[in-house]
């Protein structure tokens, strides 16, 4: 009996190296270290963005542009859609149209605050927490 443990063991230990392979093969690609940007930055983004790669996009993009975290990550979002971006145009529901800035300002100095987040939101791609701080600059 004595040298069936010593076997038994190494066969369990067997087991679970198979065992721990196999669980590592089916790890998701998100896991794996990025690839470097290329020389073509905008290229990059792209491929990144449309192969679900969002946040090595958006980092690309951000180290690229200068854009904050939430305008990048808007930008790699309409990439990734199919859309189209460029530096020039501006990001979706970056700037508010002056009828509907004047809106939300005459229901703010009204006292009705969420009716102008709410102007604001129907207008714009703004999140609820960014409308809701855009109106609070009005």
């Amino acid at each position: 009996m004595s040298e069936a443990v010593p076997v038994a063991l190494v066969a369990a230990l067997v087991v679970v190296v198979l065992v721990l392979l196999v669980l590592r093969r089916g790890r998701p690609r998100d896991l794996v270290a990025p690839d470097r940007p290329a020389a073509d930055g905008q290229a990059e983004v792209l491929r990144l963005a449309r192969s679900g790669r969002t946040v090595e996009a958006v980092k690309v993009l951000r180290a690229q542009t200068g854009l904050s975290l939430l305008d990048a990550k808007r930008v790699v979002d309409l990439l990734a859609a199919g859309g189209t971006w460029s530096p020039g145009v501006p990001v979706p529901g970056a700037n508010v149209d002056d009828a509907v800035r004047a809106e939300a300002a005459r229901l703010l100095h009204r006292g009705r605050k969420i009716q102008a987040i709410k102007v604001v939101r129907e207008h714009t791609n703004l999140s609820l927490a960014d409308a809701k701080r855009y109106v609070e600059r009005l």
